[in-house]
């Protein structure tokens, strides 16, 4: 008996996935496009859901193309190298708006039009974390823990300067980090020299190879003009950077304030704060290691609130505490559609309106989605 089935696709889902349906129970099919007929095997049954894999594509979308990477679908890293890049942009358009929506509760209406930035689709990451095994060099696979090797042909999203030095080393490693500075020395982080040093926007950042920082090079200076013009700052105003990792945005974005705080839970990103404030000859700003939970609206004032928080977006007593600081700005820049609409949600209820969405696609050909949203206090907000 054949235990395939024929279904066709309709909307897209975060995750990098497509929605079906098989008599009537959601199908989420990766790989796939909307509008496309599909046969699939069904790979995993859970009690409101299944997952099924293509086994053949029947009526393929207009938009699907030939991967360029050979290790697509087997390699864990992209999601949507089978399709034209306009419509991967659309795609991921449309998850914002209906996460907004369905998590966010916003009502057609007011969901804010989603502005897109984007550059090059390949080569874009200065760096990654790489797995090894006897030899091998690559990346977890699709759904698993298995090693996806790319050290004899490279990874489409890597920096070629970044490639090259994998696709050289024969030997046996533990796992590592890499990366590629601007100038264009490649860090890894066995070799004993981690620091990686970055000049963007006119400023030098400093950090070890294992400090967060975003990966990608063509886009990271788009990113920080964009958050310095949502942040700049009007007479007497005071800033907050919840999440500063080593000073990206807190740095430019602190001058001109009258006060400046980053808040990071990470103790070696705060001392490289520190350290990069020092290098640019900044004003001085109020570095902070702590967990974003211990915010305490009584000593942590802004009027304007940054927040870069994980994918797991910010949590509970953070939003809490934002609120009750009451900022007349909280710039939002995450990197999951779906934490982000809760976190809307809430800020909603506390009398802030979501003003401007802008998607900049930082990640091309992946699932991953990175949002800078504008929140604004209506003047009868009350604090909760």
């Amino acid at each position: 008996m054949d235990a395939t089935r024929i279904i066709t696709l309709g909307n897209p889902a975060y995750g990098g996935y497509t929605i079906g349906r098989d008599g009537g129970k959601v199908v989420m099919v990766p790989f796939g496009a909307p509008g496309e007929t599909v046969r699939i095997r069904i790979t995993d049954e859970r009690k409101d859901y299944s997952v099924g894999a293509i086994v053949d594509v029947v009526e393929a979308s207009p938009s699907r193309i030939a991967p360029s990477c050979p290790h697509f679908a087997t390699c864990g890293g992209c999601d949507y190298l089978h399709l034209a890049y306009e419509t991967e942009l659309e795609i991921k358009r449309s998850i914002i708006s209906d996460s907004l929506s369905r998590i966010g509760g916003l009502r057609n209406d007011d969901l804010p039009v989603v502005h897109t930035v984007c550059g090059e689709r390949f080569h874009y990451r200065s760096h990654a974390t790489l797995k090894a095994s006897f030899g091998r060099h690559g990346f977890h696979g699709k759904g698993s823990n298995d090693l996806a090797a790319i050290d004899t042909t490279g990874c489409l999203l890597l920096a070629r300067e970044l490639n090259d030095w994998i696709m050289d080393r024969p030997e046996s490693t533990p796992d590592y980090r890499v990366a590629i500075d601007a100038e264009g020395r490649v860090i890894n982080s066995f070799s004993g020299e981690g620091v990686v040093r970055e000049f963007i926007g006119g400023y030098h950042f400093f950090r070890d190879v294992n400090c967060f920082f975003q990966a990608n090079r063509y886009l990271r200076p788009a990113l920080l003009e964009m958050v310095r013009e949502l942040s700049a700052p009007s007479p007497g105003e005071t800033f907050m950077d919840i999440g500063c990792g080593v000073g990206f945005f807190t740095i430019p974005c602190g001058t001109g304030f009258a006060s400046a705080r980053g808040i990071d839970r990470e103790p070696a990103n705060v001392r490289w704060a520190i350290f990069n404030m020092v290098k640019n000859n900044s004003p001085v700003i109020d570095f902070i290691a702590m967990p974003s939970s211990r915010l305490h609206p009584g000593r942590h004032g802004a009027d304007v609130v940054l927040v870069d928080p994980p994918r797991a977006g910010l949590d509970r007593a953070t939003r809490r505490s934002i609120r009750a600081i009451h900022p007349s700005r909280v710039i939002y820049v995450s990197c999951n559609p779906s934490t982000f609409s809760r976190d809307v949600k809430d800020f909603a209820a506390g009398g802030y309106a979501l003003e401007s969405l802008t998607m900049i696609d930082m990640f091309p050909g992946t699932r991953h989605i990175e949002l800078i949203g504008l929140l604004t206090r209506g003047v009868s907000a009350s604090t909760p």
